[in-house]
C-alpha cells in the first residue's frame, strides 16, 4: 500500500507544481497586458457562469471527484500492516514482519506435540503484539508460550509485548481466520 500512497502523492505534486506554473504565467501575461498563454480567459469566463449543475456532465465530473478524493482520504485513514516491525537490538533497526512471523511459526512447531503453527504480529505502540495459533494439545500453551518468548527476546522484542497462544485440536477451525502463517 505504500507504493500506491506514493504514486497517489507523486501524481497530486506533480498536478499541482503544473497548475502552479501555469497559475502563475497566466498572471505574468495579464500583469503585461499580453494576450493568454494557454487559457482562453474569456472562453473561461463564459464557460463557468453559463453552465450549471443540471448539466449531466458536470454533475458526473463532480461525483467523480468527490469519489475519487473519498478514495484517497480512505487509502490514508486505513491501518495497514506494518511492513517493518522495530527491533530494540539497535537504534533505527527493524525486521520484516513475514520473516518475523515465519520464525515464530517455526519456533511453535519446534514444540513436541505442536505442528501446523501460524503466527500475525502486528505493531502495538512501540511493541510488537502477537497471536500464535497451532495444532495441538491444550496442555502444551505454556511450552508454545515460553518457545514464543525465547523467539521474540532473541529478534529484540521486548519481554512486556503481548504474546496470545491460540491451541486447537486437529480439524478444527479457528474463530480468527485471520491468522495465517
Amino acid at each position: 500500500m505504500r507504493l500506491v500512497n506514493r504514486l497517489a502523492a507523486l501524481a497530486l505534486a506533480l498536478a499541482l507544481l503544473g497548475g502552479g506554473l501555469l497559475l502563475i504565467a497566466e498572471v505574468v501575461t495579464v500583469a503585461l497586458n499580453r494576450p493568454s498563454l494557454v487559457v482562453d480567459r474569456t472562453g473561461w469566463y463564459d464557460t463557468l457562469t453559463t453552465v450549471r449543475l443540471e448539466n449531466a456532465w458536470v454533475r458526473t465530473v463532480v461525483i467523480g471527484l468527490g469519489v475519487l478524493g473519498l478514495l484517497i482520504l480512505a487509502g490514508q485513514l486505513l491501518r495497514w500492516k506494518p511492513d517493518r516491525l522495530p527491533t530494540r537490538l539497535a537504534d533505527g533497526w527493524h525486521l520484516q514482519r513475514r520473516s518475523v512471523e515465519r520464525q515464530l511459526a517455526i519456533a511453535a512447531d519446534a514444540v513436541p506435540g505442536v505442528a501446523s503453527a501460524s503466527a500475525r504480529v502486528r505493531r502495538d505502540g512501540i511493541g510488537w503484539r502477537t497471536r500464535i495459533r497451532a495444532v495441538g494439545a491444550d496442555s502444551s500453551r505454556t511450552e508454545v508460550e515460553n518457545a514464543i518468548r525465547h523467539e521474540l527476546e532473541r529478534l529484540g522484542a521486548s519481554a512486556d509485548d503481548s504474546v496470545g497462544v491460540e491451541m486447537v485440536r486437529s480439524g478444527t477451525r479457528s474463530a480468527d481466520p485471520g491468522v495465517r502463517a
